[in-house]
């Protein structure tokens, strides 16, 4: 039998030639098709997540000093006054608010302008009107203090699940932009416990000046310029200020100017008031939202309109150390519950032998820092337009708890002066996000009145957005919400406390605090800090410094600090280290890591018809200025 080949095959058993041509030329276009629609994918995906953004820098909210705190500090730091001080992270800005008072301006009125300035010159890499902040004020001869909230919100279109997939837009870019409130929060001080005869030009028309006329680049700058340097390249269009004419980046020694802030200065000066910056049809808003908007933001002009500073009673912790002094610490989405929770937990053990860094009293302070960043993490914001009574009650009777004594007790109870506690015994609720660089600065006036702000736009240059138009740098603010879809490296779920949600504020960890003498009716305390999360246990040992070790405020500032926030399970010790207090901490079973500085503090103290201002020139080149 003839072997079969295709010609023995029936008919209709073989395709006509033109038929498999045609089927093959289906095939191609198919598949040509569908290559293009995954490599299109593919490169969306690859634009989407990894081109339009810069890498973080290795340094991404503090900026290391060359210097670093000291066993030793130069008595001649403090600044000895007799009718008023400020102390700031900057001696010009100090010294504008000194001149303020001079005038006859309340320390609301310095404080405005003051900070104003943090946010023109060299500390512009982390506050300014692009960003927020906190107030602490105290009105000599009125009951109480005031806590003004003037912390960023998120956009109206804002949602939880914004980031997923791209955590890194909350840090760089458009879309970090929260709504920026330094400016309302200013304008509110100055109306509330302004002197009223300081006018609002007055102390904004001198910053504006002093950022036309320019000014020498410090080295702290320069090192911030360089750690940014990727970034500002990638957004190099509207940052011409910080680059020479020949391309280069700016570096110490060099001429820097703002003139275009300068202008927006002006013109808020000459509006009289802050409703120019937030007009959503003005000359400063649409530019700004516009700018957000061009690299992927969601910030619109209507939604400065919504922006609200909220104003309410500081919280108040009376009876504190043998001398009954009343501590009053930001409410709000701050950290200042958590710095009460500490000083109460501290201040109810009876005092022993002993002195800065030795074993018991550290044993005690470090553990009372644990308690405290376990409180942290049940705190966040509710919202100025929440008005879902169950939830407002819930955050009401969350808050309450941490204040009582009844929680304090039990806390102090469970702390061993011979051994630490794994991290669940602490209670969290979960692992809070770590908010990042800021400024300070702490105001007292001849009357006695008393004003402390924590400003920020988060971390290095904010989202590095910057509007060449205003000259206004925005901040990424919403970093410091919690991403549901992150976990830590313990793999614990972020808070839903803290995630995101149209008009709400992120979580921070300010605590600037006053502390105030009722018998004698005097304010003795103004301090506040920068560093991110490291804030609360700052102030926390530096007020237990003073109250219980009775030391002044310049080493209570100069000296080295400890930090622990529970997670992750280490105690932080800025160097220089004495090693008799690492062994005694190991003993007790923590793991002790020697570390750079990563706070600065500016605080003002009151004692003997004095008035000692201090800056934290170790760590951040501030200089305090009085008279």
């Amino acid at each position: 039998m003839p072997d079969k080949t295709p010609e023995h095959e029936p008919l209709l058993a073989r395709p006509k030639r033109h038929a498999v041509t045609r089927r093959a030329k289906i095939f191609i276009v198919v598949a040509t098709l569908i290559t293009g629609i995954l490599f299109s994918v593919i490169i969306t995906i690859t634009h989407s997540t990894a081109v339009p953004y810069p890498r973080p820098p290795k340094v991404p909210a503090h900026v290391p000093f060359l210097a670093g705190p000291t066993w030793h500090p130069r008595k001649n730091n403090t600044v000895v006054a007799s009718y008023g001080a400020v102390a700031s992270d900057r001696e010009v800005c100090s010294q504008l608010g000194v001149d303020i008072l001079k005038r006859g301006g309340y320390a609301a009125d310095a404080a405005v302008a003051t900070c104003l300035c943090i946010g023109a010159v060299d500390t512009m890499i982390s506050s300014g009107i692009g960003g927020g902040a906190f107030i602490t004020s105290k009105q000599v001869g009125v009951s109480g203090a005031v806590s003004i909230d003037a912390r960023e919100m998120a956009p109206g279109a804002a949602h939880r699940d914004m980031f997923e997939g791209r955590e890194i837009a909350s840090k760089f870019g458009g879309l970090a932009v929260a709504i920026p409130g330094e400016l309302r929060g200013l304008y509110t001080l100055y109306k509330m416990h302004g002197s009223g005869t300081i006018s609002w030009s007055d102390l904004v028309t001198p910053v504006a000046a002093i950022a036309r006329e320019g000014w020498e680049v410090s080295e702290y700058l320069a090192f911030a310029l360089r750690a940014e340097e990727e970034a500002l390249r990638f957004y190099r269009e509207d940052w011409d200020f910080v680059f020479n004419s020949d391309g280069s980046l700016k570096k110490e020694g060099d001429w820097i100017s703002r003139p275009a802030y300068a202008d927006t200065l002006d013109l808020i000066a000459r509006n009289g008031s802050d409703k120019i910056f937030y007009d959503p049809h003005g000359p400063i808003a649409p530019y700004l939202a516009g700018k957000a908007h061009q690299w992927g933001g969601i910030l619109t002009k209507e939604d400065f309109v919504r922006y609200q500073a909220v104003v309410e009673p500081a919280i108040e912790l009376r009876g504190f150390s043998d001398r009954n002094l009343t501590v009053y610490a930001p409410a709000g989405a701050s950290s200042g519950l958590a710095l009460v929770s500490g000083l109460q937990i501290i201040d109810g053990f009876e005092e022993t032998e002993g002195e800065d860094f030795a074993a018991v009293p550290t044993q005690r302070l470090v553990e009372s820092m644990k308690w405290m960043a376990s409180v942290r993490t049940h705190l966040g914001d509710v919202g100025v337009y929440n008005h879902n009574e169950t939830a407002l009650a819930e955050h009401v009777a969350r808050y309450r708890k941490f204040i009582a004594p009844e929680w304090t007790d039990r806390a102090r109870e469970k702390i061993s002066d011979k051994h630490t506690l794994p991290w669940p015994d602490y209670e969290p609720a979960y692992q809070a996000n770590e908010p990042h660089g800021t400024s300070s600065l702490s105001v007292v006036d001849y009357q006695g009145n008393a004003v402390t702000i924590t400003t920020t736009v988060n971390l290095l240059l904010g989202s590095v957005v910057h509007d060449p138009k205003t000259g206004v740098i925005l901040n990424d603010e919403m970093d410091d919400f919690s991403i549901p879809t992150t976990k830590n490296a313990f793999d614990l779920v972020p808070s839903v406390y803290n995630y995101i949600a149209p008009y709400k504020r992120p979580l921070s960890s300010s605590g600037q605090s006053i502390i105030y003498d009722p018998q004698a009716d005097r304010v003795d305390l103004v301090i506040g800090a920068a560093g991110g999360s490291r804030i609360p246990t700052a102030l926390f040992q530096a007020i237990v410094r003073i109250y219980h070790y009775n030391m002044d405020i310049l080493d209570a500032i100069a000296f080295p600090r400890l930090h622990h926030q529970l997670i992750p399970e280490v105690l932080y010790i800025e160097k220089p280290l004495r090693s008799e207090m690492v062994k005694e901490m190991e003993e007790r079973g923590h793991t002790v890591e020697g570390v750079g500085h990563k706070t600065a503090m500016n605080g003002i103290r009151v004692k003997g018809g004095k008035i000692y201002a201090q800056s934290d020139h170790w760590r951040k080149l501030g200089r305090a200025v009085g008279y």
